[in-house]
């Protein structure tokens, strides 16, 4: 395998070295297993400089007014396996932040560096130390004295996923012994200081590990650091969870204290011991108190926690008004969007889970909504069963109006009314389970009932403002090379004609989608499906189809926006009784705008979309389009043809600060 890099000193030899580096994880001789483990953390954090602006960055309320140090030292239980954090339950939590609360959580992430995986993180940061990243980095490599060597790396070309630094290297065996990273990702400018395990499995982590991290935003700078003992002797009980014992703390921690951080620790304790209790009776402290907590928990910045004995149940809430969750399209307008998560374990292979998604379109004045509860009762199986409850897109039939037109041959009166939209509110059951690796299958009920707008104008006309579907559903999965490759499926829909308000059709679809991940973080997603009504009953005006729909609440970059038509009309998606539809995306981090100086250096991923749709009166409906993703916002830009015709262009845009935060 040869690498590609350049070299310094005596040429062949110290490709050598590096070609041994790349392959140290492959050459271990003890199997990769899972790891159990207990770390150490303690962090030091001074606020610079601050504005109210800091009250709207996730984790940052608790530190935007007050002090500007605060220090703080957790002890955990980590279960490792293949390189992936599968579980964290802290057992301890002290510190100098009101109510122990977590602050800049984000740099946790990088405490556990796999510099021997294709990116440092998950899915971020490529690695110089993976042989398929090699091609992104030059290496200058200096023999060291005891068999070792210094390599030094830094990137082809400046992006944020891409890092520079250098590494200790153990020259027979090629194991990295100490490495040293710089970068900046995520408006975090970082450097990692890590000093690796000693043996087997544990030399691909850390033992010890120290970041040094600086946060920039709008006026706001936040120093940090952190420092981090992995494989601690001591393990704590089970019942002991979250405790800010600091009697406890001091037994477990495996180094002293620095002297600025005790500095820290004894003013904090003498503020607590000497507090003016006349002070606080005070009615306008009190309510200041108050009003500042309120506002910073639930209005301004995302709530979570866990609740449970043993921290079985959880809750993430999104900020009820903050303006980083606004979005734009063509269609929509701006929309404002928030959601819950929350989740509870019974056993390892068995919870309950809520979701509840919502966003407020202000061009279409309209409030959307869904919700999913869902009881997992076989994670193995992937068994669950699931109620989902919400509104669709108000969608417009004029085949409705047609009908009565040429009933009455009364059009112009009919053209006054407004007969435009109808409401459409739904009710999904399913089950699913998956019978083994490849085949799955999805029985379940729908309801949906819809509502014109305009009740008043309909009831004018003679005609029943309401229609109602009641119908069994089938879907069946296929995945004929396992999980990780393309799936198909089959859905089955057949309407009940409950009384005459009640609609009667027949509906199949078929559908393929493969998502393939190549090296450096690049993908190619691509779906193609299509659908038809095999019967209709004369006052069956509604066509409603499961793999073809309008999302009508964007969640951000890591939402659908591979699988959706951006400029196509909402109308489009229920006017034809049959439809084929293609989806390509492609996915790079280092492809367009990466090239350009100082711009490049901050974009994360960069796409290209082509799309495409053959259904009633578009023969074909094509869209094609760009977009990329940065620390701050993502943003595409689309342009269509209809039946080779041009047919628009437009925009989409969604804020993407903090989303890993």
């Amino acid at each position: 395998m040869s690498v590609a890099s350049k070299t310094y000193g005596e040429g062949e030899s110290e490709a050598h070295i590096l070609q041994r580096v790349l392959e140290y994880k492959q050459n271990m001789s003890e199997p990769y297993d899972t790891i159990n483990t207990n770390v150490y953390i303690r962090y030091y954090i001074k606020t610079q400089r601050r504005n109210f602006l800091l009250t709207t960055i996730p984790t940052m309320h608790a530190i935007a007014k007050g002090n500007r140090e605060f220090t703080g030292e957790s002890y955990n239980d980590i279960l490792v396996k293949e390189g992936v954090l599968l579980q964290s339950v802290r057992r301890l939590n002290t510190g100098t932040i009101p109510r122990y609360r977590n602050t800049m959580s984000t740099l946790l992430n990088y405490l556990m560096p796999n510099v021997y995986e294709k990116s440092i993180l998950a899915n971020q940061i490529l690695s110089p130390f993976n042989a398929h990243n090699t091609k992104l980095y030059k290496y200058n490599i200096r023999r060291l004295q005891e068999g070792k060597v210094e390599i030094v790396f830094r990137p082809k070309r400046h992006n944020t996923q891409l890092l520079s630094g250098s590494a200790i290297v153990e020259e027979e065996m090629g194991k990295i012994l100490r490495v040293r990273l710089k970068g900046e990702y995520d408006m975090v400018n970082f450097r990692i200081d890590a000093e690796m395990g000693s043996e087997g499995q544990y030399s691909l982590f850390p033992k010890v590990c120290d970041i040094d991290a600086t946060f920039k935003f709008l006026g706001n700078k936040i120093t940090s650091s952190y420092h981090s003992v992995y494989d601690n002797p001591v393990t704590l009980a089970d019942t002991v969870v979250n405790s800010h014992d600091m009697t406890i703390m001091e037994e477990v921690r495996p180094t002293p204290l620095p002297e600025n951080i005790k500095d820290i620790y004894s003013r904090h304790a003498s503020i607590i011991n000497n507090i003016d209790t006349v002070e606080l009776r005070r009615e306008s402290r009190r309510w200041d108190r108050v009003l500042w907590d309120v506002m910073g928990d639930h209005l301004l910045t995302r709530t979570k926690g866990r609740f449970g004995s043993d921290g079985q149940g959880y809750f993430r809430l999104s900020p009820i008004l903050n303006p980083l969750y606004l979005s734009y399209s063509k269609r929509k307008g701006i929309t404002y969007k928030m959601k819950l998560r929350g989740s509870y374990s019974f056993t390892p292979n068995r919870d309950i889970s809520l979701s509840f998604n919502a966003g407020y379109s202000f061009k279409q004045h309209q409030f959307y909504f869904k919700a999913p509860l869902k009881f997992t009762y076989n994670k193995r199986r992937n068994a669950f069963v699931a109620i989902e409850v919400g509104n669709g897109n108000r969608i417009t039939f004029s085949s409705i109006v047609n009908r009565k037109i040429n009933d009455t041959l009364d059009s112009l009166s009919i053209s006054r009314i407004n007969l435009k939209y109808f409401k459409d509110f739904y009710l999904k059951l399913t089950d699913n389970y998956e019978i083994t690796e490849r085949w799955g299958i999805r029985p379940g009920l729908v309801y949906h009932e819809r509502s014109a707008v305009d009740k008043a104008g309909f009831s004018s006309l003679g005609l029943q403002t309401r229609y109602f579907s009641f119908a069994p559903s089938l879907q069946l999965r296929y995945r004929p090379w396992g999980k990780k490759g393309a799936i198909f499926t089959v859905d089955y829909e057949r309407g009940i004609k409950l009384n005459k308000k009640y609609m009667d059709y027949e509906r199949i679809e078929l559908d393929a989608s493969w998502k393939k991940q190549y090296n450096r973080l690049r993908s190619l997603s691509t779906r193609i499906g299509g659908g038809l009504y095999t019967s209709k009953s004369r006052n069956s005006y509604f066509l409603d189809y499961a793999n073809f729909k309008d999302e009508n609440i964007p969640i951000g970059w890591n939402d659908d926006w591979t699988g959706e038509f951006q400029l196509l009309r909402s109308k489009w998606y229920n006017s034809s009784e049959y439809y084929v539809r293609t989806n390509i995306t492609y996915e790079s981090p280092l492809m367009i705008l990466s090239r350009i100086p100082y711009i490049g250096r901050l974009m994360e991923m960069e796409r290209v979309y082509m799309n495409s749709l053959f259904a009633e009166h578009l023969h074909p409906y094509i869209e094609v389009g760009y977009g990329f993703t940065n620390r701050f916002f993502s943003m595409g830009a689309f342009i269509a043809t209809r039946n080779l015709s041009y047919d628009g262009i437009g925009c989409r845009f969604t804020f993407e600060l903090f989303r890993d935060w």
